[in-house]
């Protein structure tokens, strides 16, 4: 069982998402791991780890390994951006994660992907339990915390062809999150994964990192807030809105970390 004083290890997938959590984040010292800076300090009184893997599930998933093997860390998360899978979520709201899927790894056939559990031969009972899931007593605490956090509203120029009505909330909800080595910029690949996995968001790495949590025994949770859609207008100033709305997930992951 992870040692209960041990810091957690934050993971980032790029500077503008880890330049956000730090803003929240009393920091104590930098080190070097694997060419990386890594930073250490607390948020909110919480001993953490945090460093930018890089984009894609590979990085994420070495330098959650190796941030939990050095540090002896107790949890490993994730904080940034995604793309909103479902309709009825807007730019500026955040994810955080009950179960996590890999939409890219199964098998391929000329109909579909047929996805199975990263890791493992797609033999025998487990080879559909694709999905790592996050423990139901988690879940209702995070689910608790969640309805409590209010956003800022986003600037309204940031707002590309259609906008939410101008008195909706920014939400924070639990939600499944799928990751893949690919950038989505498609409608219909939107709707696909939306319609296959039931999932509100995707991204690049969460998925990635829970696989590693599977093998060390260690909880993972995802916090991601919606940069795009991740439909033809998921290009739209990519870098601009990526800055806009990191410091919702590093929000998010500040009043939630009491709970992880």
């Amino acid at each position: 069982m992870p040692d209960s004083t041990a810091p957690l290890a934050v993971i980032c997938a790029m500077a503008e998402e880890e330049a956000a959590l730090k803003e929240f984040m009393a920091v104590a010292e930098t080190r070097e791991l694997l060419g990386r800076v890594v930073t250490l300090g607390q948020i909110e009184g919480h001993d953490v780890v945090v460093a930018e893997s890089g984009v894609g599930k590979v990085a994420s998933a070495v330098m959650a390994a190796l941030l939990a093997r050095e540090f002896g860390c107790r949890g490993l998360v994730v904080s940034g951006v995604a793309g909103g899978l479902d309709p009825a979520l807007h730019i500026g709201d955040t994810v955080i994660a009950h179960s996590l899927v890999q939409h890219d790894y199964g098998h391929l056939h000329d109909a579909a992907l047929t996805p199975f559990r990263p890791g493992v031969p797609p033999l025998g009972q487990h080879r559909r339990d694709y999905a790592f899931e996050l423990g139901a007593d988690l879940i209702a605490r995070l689910t608790e915390v969640a309805k409590d956090i209010h956003l800022p509203d986003l600037p309204a120029d940031l707002w590309p062809s259609s906008a939410p009505p101008a008195d909706r909330r920014r939400r924070v909800l639990m939600g499944r999150i799928l990751s893949g080595d690919q950038f989505i910029n498609s409608e219909s690949v939107r709707q696909r994964l939306h319609g296959d996995f039931a999932a509100q968001a995707v991204e690049m790495e969460g998925a990635a990192v829970a696989q590693v949590g599977a093998l060390l025994g260690l909880p993972v949770v995802v916090v991601r807030c919606l940069s795009d859609l991740a439909g033809a207008d998921s290009h739209f100033d990519f870098p601009r809105f990526v800055a806009a709305v990191a410091p919702g997930a590093a929000t998010v992951l500040r009043r939630i970390i009491r709970e992880l």
